[in-house]
């Protein structure tokens, strides 16, 4: 691709990201105070199973359409992720917590380093592989998916549909024109991203959704105060970036984060304790789980690399998954004493089962910046003995024999 195309399409996408997002609405006359939902409120469906929100009359009925293309596009994306465990797994989750809606929801995982997931209202459920890498327990996962499957139950999308409308139109106008210029996939992700910018629920509707979460949570044997932590975390991320929340347009119609950490935490305590289930879920995604530290690695935002990292290092200490990214993110960064505690973090990477192949590269590398050669000769050579078809053996082989 030239840069002159390159810088065409990047452009584009950006609008996709950013300008389209922005359009979503921002409820200016929805109150900022909790409204005091809770375990005693009426949260009943306001939708039957198998009717997708209504009939062929009411105003969602073409955005319903408009999904559907999308959701077309979406199952044959390359950005779709199709390994068979982690879908098994996830998917089941959505099924077991919708119950009798479970035949209505469709999950699909997306390779997107952000934390969301959308629910579409004929009946696509879109979970980010950004979300799968920021929770470290199935608890964490399965409150973001209840909240999902509450914002379908309550016909959420029938609210704001003028506004949406008018966003996936201009979504799939976008995706003709990435296509006619021989940029299919980012007209997949420009996909991806609309349906995210589409369903902007007012603040009531999301209280709504949080409460019918933590509600699930506790139904299925599984640890409430993790849906609080979730709004927690979120908010230790943007700090360490140095970053006011309200900086995510995703999230631009939602209530405040402390708001939902404070009315989370207190629904918690009326609940049964429950359990966070951190080896099933870890298990769960094992198949991708190396795949979404290197995509969140290759963000470049060191800083939510290191929370993230650390996180997991809470969970299970010396995992070897953790220990690479973080200390591979400290390398990137190389801020002051950062090369030193990128040693001690690799240095442990190496010593762990969980370990990726890039972990003996990144030690190596990180050696040879040191002018340790010994050292950094010996962990490149058992990077290319782990990582026989790496994509930079050649130019690492040819290194090594000079």
């Amino acid at each position: 691709m030239s840069l002159t195309r390159r810088g065409l399409l990047g452009g584009l996408c950006m609008c996709g990201a950013g300008g389209l997002l922005a359009c979503t609405p921002t409820d200016p006359g929805s109150p900022r105070l909790a409204t005091g939902i809770g375990g005693q409120s009426d949260l009943s469906p306001r939708n039957q199973p198998g009717q997708r929100h209504g009939t062929d009359s009411d105003p969602d009925a073409g955005m319903r359409e408009t999904m559907d293309r999308m959701e077309r596009r979406i199952q044959t994306s390359r950005y779709r992720v199709r390994e068979a465990k982690v879908n098994a797994y996830v998917g089941g989750i959505v099924q077991r917590m919708a119950g009798e809606f479970a035949t209505d929801i469709r999950t699909y995982i997306v390779r997107v380093p952000d934390f969301n997931a959308t629910q579409a209202p004929n009946g696509m459920m879109q979970v980010w592989t950004g979300l799968l890498v920021r929770c470290t327990n199935e608890a964490q996962m399965a409150a973001v998916l209840g909240h999902e499957i509450g914002h379908y139950t309550r016909a959420h999308s029938r609210e704001g549909h003028a506004v949406r409308r008018t966003n996936a139109d201009i979504g799939q106008a976008l995706a003709m024109l990435l296509g006619a210029v021989g940029a299919g996939q980012l007209a997949d992700i420009n996909t991806i991203l609309l349906t995210a910018s589409s369903f902007g629920y007012n603040r009531e509707g999301e209280r709504e959704a949080d409460e019918i979460g933590i509600r699930m949570l506790a139904e299925h044997g599984l640890s409430p105060i993790e849906a609080a932590r979730n709004w927690e975390n979120i908010t230790a991320e943007f700090e360490a970036r140095g970053l006011p929340r309200e900086h995510s347009l995703l999230f631009s119609t939602h209530p405040s984060d402390a708001e939902r950490t404070t009315t989370l935490r207190r629904r918690a305590g009326e609940l049964p304790p429950g359990e966070k289930q951190a080896a099933r879920y870890r298990d769960g995604i094992s198949e991708i789980r190396e795949y979404i530290f290197e995509e969140q690695i290759r963000t470049g935002v060191h800083a939510a690399t290191l929370v993230i990292a650390d996180r997991w290092l809470a969970e299970f200490p010396g995992d070897g998954l953790a220990l690479y990214a973080k200390g591979e993110a400290l390398r990137l960064r190389a801020k002051a004493g950062d090369d030193e505690a990128a040693a001690t973090a690799l240095d442990g990477a190496i010593r762990d089962a969980h370990a990726p192949a890039n972990a003996w590269r990144s030690y190596g590398l990180l050696r040879r910046k040191l002018g340790q050669e010994a050292e950094a000769r010996d962990l490149l050579n058992e990077y290319l003995r782990r990582a026989p078809n790496a994509p930079d053996r050649d130019l690492l082989r040819r290194s090594l024999a000079g």
